[in-house]
């Protein structure tokens, strides 16, 4: 059997899709995505096509804003200390540079903080505390951002310092919330459209707050500066940390993309330079694929400070510089992350996993176990966890789920074989009790087959509508443009094209021949496509028949410098 899915076709309302071809002039494929997609509702679908900075909520309505966005300017008019304590990822880092730009600005006196990966680890932890407590002793304000939520110990240990900590994130709470002076996280309450915000796009609801409230009050700070250069680098964030791109994120993310191709800030139009991302191209893959990955080495291989610097750059020769050393550290984390994937595959080959994919080893890379975790749920389908297993028998875990998935439940069920854990339904992190690699393997896979359902059945893949080979012409590419940002909540359309035929013999392509390149043909007209990650099926399908149904994404190959449209395929079966 060639396909991996259970096909389902997405089924919209035919009259409202007529409706919306007509409204907002769409061919029928596009209206039918925002049929299924948005209920075909007039409205939203407007705003959805139209993405304003107008439309987002006011910051001071966001629940806890108000709290913090006071305690901050009273630190500013005091002159007191105000430590910034953030993650090392690209979200985190992204949120750390905004906020220490517009509290300089407004006259703060801010540190920027970040704890170790591999000596002190994710989060807010008591071993970087007490070192942030040795670097600044004088602080007053812990302003933290894409961390602290469920830190309830450690805040309260900082409170007992004689500091006000603000915990500003985005992630899951545990049960208890930390007593801190002020929390601002979507996931304990937001407003309206802001539920699924990053940590970037978390502070930046707090520096729109700063600059408001300081306008009102005559703050002459206030006046110059606009929040909204800082938009670039949270699209970026935004995309990076995949959370879905609805409501506020798309607003965020579509303004973002704009002023990255309009005037970039310094440091990501170096790190575009190097990335060979022109202003002309941009999309969301070029911000998750590109960009990020670049944002992201610095923390995963050594410290997060070189993507801080180079958001923070004004300098285009040190930008340049910067770039390229996260150029160095992004080539390094590739050559890590292929070794570790290829010793954790040898490991399920000789154990195939059941209900969740879960692979550990002794001094793994701690910054690439993440994506290694990512790798290997895609490719197997189902969740996976990697864990990075010290010396002395603790772990440090990453888990990665599919659509469906529920991570953060699925380790709620762990607890007594682990430390602590944290995350997203998605992704998480957790660390490991010594001794107890063989009790998670199994409890954690069976908790994953139980989310799951059926073990045996094949996942179901939705078709967001058919097409024939000719509705396949430029004017439906540049209509399919409209519905960009494509990220996590909102997928790229997947199309079928039903008893097309093969073209020319499957071709395996790639420094391995790990991909596959097909060529189809029907009506009298030809559409090529890669398979990624399937060199090994030429053979397979060159034998399986001449007529095929196919679905997959539509993308624009602009490789030879003449753009042509290509199917980047996601399952195909034989044509009945």
């Amino acid at each position: 059997m060639l396909s991996r899915f259970q096909w389902q076709t997405a089924t919209p309302d035919a009259a409202r899709v007529n409706l919306l071809c007509s409204r907002f002039d769409l061919p029928k494929p596009i209206a039918e995505i925002l049929g299924c997609r948005l209920a075909g509702d007039e409205d939203a679908c407007s705003r959805f096509l139209e993405p304003r900075l107008l439309h987002l909520g006011d910051p001071l309505a966001f629940p806890g804003i108000e709290t913090a966005t006071r305690r901050l300017w009273a630190a500013i008019e005091a002159r007191e200390t105000i430590v910034i304590y953030g993650d090392f990822d690209a979200d985190g880092v992204t949120a750390v540079a905004l906020m220490a730009d517009v509290l300089n600005a407004l006259g703060g006196c801010v540190k920027p903080f970040f704890p170790d990966r591999v000596a002190e680890g994710y989060g807010l932890s008591r071993t970087a505390l007490d070192r942030c407590l040795a670097e600044h002793p004088e602080t007053r304000v812990l302003l933290t951002v894409d961390c602290g939520i469920t830190a309830v110990e450690e805040v309260a240990w900082a409170v007992s310092r004689g500091w006000d900590v603000i915990v500003t994130d985005h992630h899951e709470a545990s049960t208890a919330l930390p007593a801190a002076h002020a929390i601002v996280n979507p996931r304990v309450g937001a407003t309206a459209g802001a539920e699924y915000l990053c940590g970037a796009g978390v502070a930046f609801k707090l520096a729109h707050a700063l600059i408001k409230v300081g306008r009102t009050q005559g703050h002459a700070q206030s006046v110059d500066y606009d929040v909204r250069t800082w938009l670039d680098a949270v699209a970026v964030a935004t995309v990076a940390d995949v959370v879905p791109l609805v409501g506020e994120n798309r607003i965020l993310v579509s303004a973002g993309l704009d002023g990255l191709s309009r005037r970039p800030r310094m440091g990501l139009k170096a790190l575009m330079c190097r990335a060979g991302v022109n202003n002309g191209m941009l999309n969301s893959h070029h911000l998750g694929f590109l960009l990020a990955p670049r944002l992201n080495a610095a923390g995963r291989m050594a410290t997060a400070w070189p993507a801080f610097h180079l958001l923070q750059s004004t300098d285009w020769d040190a930008a340049v510089k910067v770039a390229a050393d996260l150029e160095g550290l992004n080539a390094a984390r590739r050559s890590v992350e292929a070794t570790l994937l290829e010793q954790a595959e040898a490991q399920l080959r000789a154990s195939p996993p059941k209900g969740a994919v879960v692979a550990a080893g002794e001094s793994w890379h701690l910054g690439t176990i993440g994506i290694v975790a990512a790798r290997l749920s895609e490719s197997w389908n189902l969740p996976a966890a990697v864990i990075a297993l010290a010396p002395d028998g603790h772990g440090r875990g990453s888990v990665r789920g599919t659509c469906g998935d529920n991570m953060v439940d699925a380790l709620k069920e762990c607890q007594d074989l682990i430390h602590g854990f944290g995350g997203h339904p998605r992704a998480a992190g957790f660390r490991l009790k010594p001794g107890m690699l063989d009790a998670f393997r199994e409890r954690f896979g069976a908790v994953c087959a139980r989310q799951r359902g059926d073990d045996d059945a094949r996942p179901e893949l939705i078709i967001d509508g058919w097409l024939s080979m000719t509705d396949v012409q430029p004017g439906l590419w540049r209509a399919l443009q409209r519905l960009e940002p494509f990220g996590e909540g909102h997928a790229r359309p997947r199309w079928g094209m039903r008893k097309v035929k093969l073209a020319s013999r499957p071709v395996a392509v790639g420094g391995r021949g790990e991909h596959l390149r097909i060529t189809f043909s029907s009506e009298g007209a030809k559409i090529s496509g890669i398979w990624f990650k399937k060199g090994h099926l030429a053979e397979t399908i060159a034998q399986a028949g001449t007529c095929f149904d196919v679905v997959g994404e539509l993308h624009e190959n602009t490789f030879t410098g003449k753009p042509t449209l290509e199917m980047q395929l996601v399952d195909l079966r034989t044509a009945e």
